[in-house]
């Protein structure tokens, strides 16, 4: 999980402390726990959709996927490159061989979702140095109801 430690601090640090304590999935958890749960259930439903980086029987990057036929495209999921093999261009390695993969299967199109904060701007070069090239923009909002509490609503 040592791929995603920025992310999840980056993620602590936009929300806030006891934004993240709050509203954390499984909170009984350590994120480590959590996107390990995440992958191994993603793994459980659908085996043939994590790929994994190795050499000499060291793990050292993974990639998730889903296909959806029926829609015509597939999507990438929870993927990574352990951080001292970051920045040597395996995830551009692991999506061209899942995009094939995708083509392979007949399909049309290809999904992914990442940040847009500075944490994920590897991850976006990445994607678009394989070929993303449609881009959705989207913020998620929070509010500390106790911290903005505006008053009693007029009547």
């Amino acid at each position: 999980m040592t791929c995603y430690r920025a992310i999840h601090e980056s993620y602590v640090a936009m929300l806030g402390p006891e934004c993240y304590e709050h509203v954390r999935n499984d909170p009984e958890l350590t994120w480590e726990e959590r996107k390990a749960k995440q992958n191994r259930d993603l793994f459980q439903e659908h085996p043939q959709g994590l790929w994994v980086l190795e050499e000499a029987g060291d793990v050292f990057g993974f990639v998730t996927f889903l296909l959806y036929p029926g829609n015509g495209f597939g999507h990438i999921e929870n993927n990574g490159v352990r951080p001292d093999r970051a920045g040597q261009g395996w995830g551009k390695f692991m999506y061209r061989y899942v995009l094939q993969h995708f083509r392979d299967e007949g399909l049309r199109f290809a999904h992914v979702e990442t940040g847009l904060d500075p944490v994920h701007a590897p991850a976006r070069r990445a994607y678009e140095g394989v070929g993303f090239d449609r881009e959705v923009p989207s913020v998620h909002y929070w509010q500390d109801l106790e911290a903005h509490n505006p008053g009693s609503l007029p009547d």
